[in-house]
């Protein structure tokens, strides 16, 4: 596999660095997506990889904003309605995932009945893929938030700033079959994985800044400081290959997409965790950008599969089957 950017990806990076720098921490998910249109980065077909290291720039500035746009482009690219792709690639309409599997609700009929936990974004109007289970099958559904007997239940996160969650109850709710869970689940958990290296990397810069404007420290605490920065940028590193070779396709595997989601959240989580002990009591102060991440960075655990349910994902593909 070349691990090389190629220069419309390069471009898909450089538009991405310049739209989130301009972003508001706070910015709502409808207003984010019809940025990234206007910024030419939410396109019906779209290269995947071109897609991760998009989110990845835009979670060096907005852990919200990469969430929200790699869940956007990830409902878009899994669709195959014509017409309901052009309207989420013009952002007239916003694509939002439920994003755990603890709760779903059942098809009777051509209506849905039930609860789907963790809609992310949460919004008045927009399209939401949900897990449905009818009979003793589980597949993936489209529904319309302002559809008939929609009723939304939000909730106040820690983290993730103007990125609204929230569950959904459903009552005799008309929706439209969206084939295999699969595909959805495959592409969320791959831009995930690369909204998580963002987060990463900019507390892997944090900790850096410090480090080089402390040099009067001590040998032994020098070479501490090495040590976390040296493991955390080796981490993100190989994380990062994996999350690049599972967007190599348009349509992962999903014991590939696992275990980008499964390397990227830990190699994330610890190098907040290293940036913390780097950069000391100012990450306890409100606001501080490191203190920010380790609200954001608990998402990427709980979100399109938890650690035990990527790591069941990445056994089942990649081990030996017996008989």
């Amino acid at each position: 596999m070349d691990f090389n950017l190629s220069p419309p990806q390069l471009q898909w990076q450089e538009r991405a660095q310049a739209f989130a720098s301009d972003l508001s921490l706070h910015a709502a998910a409808p207003d984010i997506v019809a940025a990234a249109v206007a910024a030419g980065l939410v396109e019906p077909r779209m290269d995947l990889l071109a897609a991760v290291v998009a989110v990845e720039a835009v979670a060096w500035e907005s852990a919200g904003a990469a969430v929200a746009l790699a869940i956007h482009i990830g409902v878009m690219t899994g669709l195959s309605d014509h017409d309901v792709v052009a309207r989420l690639a013009s952002g007239e309409t916003v694509g939002a995932l439920a994003l755990s599997s603890d709760e779903v609700p059942v098809v009777d009929g051509s209506a849905l009945f039930g609860r789907a936990s963790w809609v992310t974004p949460l919004m008045a109007s927009g399209l939401v893929i949900v897990g449905v289970r009818e009979a003793d099958s589980l597949t993936a559904a489209a529904v319309r938030l302002d559809a008939e007997g929609v009723t939304q239940e939000p909730v106040q996160t820690a983290g993730l700033g103007g990125l609204a969650c929230g569950h959904v109850r459903f009552e005799r709710t008309p929706f439209t079959p969206a084939g295999a869970t699969q595909p959805f689940m495959s592409r969320a958990r791959v831009l995930l994985a690369a909204a998580g290296l963002g987060m990463g990397r900019r507390a892997l810069h944090e900790a850096l800044a410090v480090a080089r404007g402390h040099r009067d420290r001590g040998a032994g605490g020098e070479q501490t400081v090495q040590g976390l920065v040296a493991d955390a940028a080796t981490d993100l590193d190989a994380a990062r290959m994996l999350t690049w070779k599972a967007a190599a396709t348009l349509a992962p595997s999903l014991g590939d997409a696992s275990m980008a989601k499964l390397s990227a959240t830990e190699a994330t989580q610890r190098a907040v965790a290293r940036a913390t002990q780097i950069v000391g009591a100012d990450s306890f102060r409100a606001g501080h950008i490191v203190e920010r991440l380790a609200q954001d960075v608990r998402a990427l655990e709980l979100f399109a599969g938890r650690t035990e349910a990527l790591r069941e994902a990445v056994a089942m593909e990649v081990l030996p089957r017996s008989g």
